[in-house]
Parts: C-alpha cells; structure tokens; sequence
C-alpha cells in the first residue's frame, strides 16, 4: 500500500538469516548491511575507525597474499577456524587492529564466515557492514538513503547464529514502523528478548562459546560493545572504506 500523501509505497525490511539464502533474497537496488558480530564486521569496522585506508575481502587465503603482492603497504589478515592463518599480519581479533598497526595500510582479509557473506552481496545498492560498534550509524545511514533494507547474516559454516540475528534487531528497534519481513519481525523479537545483556548473549552463543574455548573471551567484550564508532564500512569499486556518519 501506497503513503497517501507521498504516493510512495514505504520501505521495506527482510532479514536473510545466513548467506546461502541470498540467491533467495532480491538485493538490488537496496541497501544491504552484511552482518558477521564474531568477529569479521566488528573487525573491519575497528580497523577503519583506527586508520586503515582500506579493506578487500577475498574468499582464500592465496587471494589474499596475490592480492597483497600488487599493492604496497598492505597487510594480509585473517582466520581460519578463529586463528590467524599462517603467513598472514594479522588475524581477525579487533584488538589488534590498533592505529600502531595498521593506520593508513590497505588490508586484504579472509575469513570463515564473515567475507564470504560480504562477497555474496555484492549486487546491493549500498553494501555496509554492521555490528554493535556501530549500530546508530548503520541505522542512520538507512533512515537517509530511504531505501528497502536487507541484512545478511553471516551465521556460522552456512548455519543460522543468533548473534548476528540479534544485531539485525537491534537496529530494527529503530525502524519498527517500516514494512517488516517475518523474518525481520523475528530478528527483532530475538533483540528484544537479549536487548539487556548483549555480552551475556555473545558468551552463550555457539561461537562465543568456541571463542571462549580457544582463549578469545575479550574478543566477546569488544564485540558487546555498542555505539563506540560513529562510521559505516562501505564496500565502493570491491574496498570498504568508511563513511563518518554524523549521529
């Protein structure tokens, strides 16, 4: 149904729950916001808002070294099975992508579940990365654009996880009087249902759990962490740099 007054039809929210659902989900023309809350999102996210001059996300670990060999002043980074795969700079704890290690570098990153999603996005409109780090300035991004909105779950090895699903209602919070999806009006029932204690949700999570497992926990309580960065990653011409955003 149309807006009276406007004549537009109001814009419209889906949630896809992991990324082997994409070919199922429309992402044209929209703006998509790829989600993987342990750890790849919250990961470039802290590595832009501390310097880093770019992201590429590639799928393997020998894309990410030819890739770095055609650039100067990149980094490989990355993981497999939540360590830093050998050769590489670094792994895919935000932690350590301090200013002192990667300001004005370019970065090239591999992940398990988190840069696949991204790639398979690629046909959105607008592709952000979301996380609670910078949950208000994905929402205020998609108030601007007033567009219909798709967030993709990285989930973890294909499956559904509940982090990420978590996070999609979180910023649904703020956009309960769009058109939502069911599986957006779930989302948001699973944010409602957490909203008290974010960490607590991390740590009991599959993959907080195995975080926890391989001497990861502070990896959970950066990534509770909401609202500490006012900037949305975008991916532009196959890099994510950052957007500020002002909240």
């Amino acid at each position: 149904m149309s807006d009276p007054l406007s004549g537009r039809k109001p814009a419209t929210v889906d949630v896809v729950f992991a990324p082997d659902l994409v070919p199922f989900a429309d992402l044209t023309e929209k703006v998509v916001v790829a989600i993987d809350i342990l750890r790849a999102t919250s990961t470039i996210t802290t590595a832009l808002a501390n310097g880093a001059a770019s992201v590429t996300p590639v799928l393997t670990p020998a894309e990410a070294f030819s890739a770095a060999k055609r650039q100067a002043n990149t980094l490989c980074c990355g993981e497999r099975k939540g360590r830093k795969v050998d050769g590489f700079s670094l792994g895919n704890s935000p932690r350590e992508f301090t200013p002192e290690n990667i300001a004005n570098k370019h970065l090239v990153t591999t992940t398990t579940n988190g840069t696949r999603t991204i790639r398979a996005c690629l046909a959105a409109k607008h592709l952000l990365l979301g996380s609670f780090l910078n949950r208000l300035a994905v929402v205020k991004f998609i108030q601007d654009a007033k567009s219909d909105v798709v967030f993709v779950c990285a989930g973890r090895v294909g499956q559904f996880c509940t982090e990420d699903s978590v996070f999609a209602g979180a910023c649904l919070s703020f956009l309960s009087s769009w058109q939502l999806s069911d599986a957006a009006k779930t989302a948001l029932l699973l944010y409602q249902h957490h909203q008290a204690d974010l960490l607590t949700m991390l740590k009991q999570c599959d993959h907080g759990r195995y975080l926890v497992s391989i001497d990861l926990a502070e990896d959970l309580d950066f990534c509770a962490q909401v609202d500490l960065y006012p900037i949305v990653p975008q991916m532009i011409d196959g890099r994510i740099r950052q957007k500020t955003i002002d909240t």
